[in-house]
């Protein structure tokens, strides 16, 4: 088993979009396990 009070967290940004249509990035923190499920575009 995994101890999580000893897991790292990684920021990561990612674009939002609001109501009105404008795009702004914001800083989500992630565990290691879950960044390797994320894909990038390119």
């Amino acid at each position: 088993m995994t101890d999580k009070r000893h897991a790292q967290l990684e920021m990561r940004w990612v674009p939002v979009t609001d109501a009105a249509g404008r795009t702004r990035m914001e800083a989500v923190w992630i565990t290691p396990t879950a960044s390797a499920a994320i894909s990038h575009a390119a």
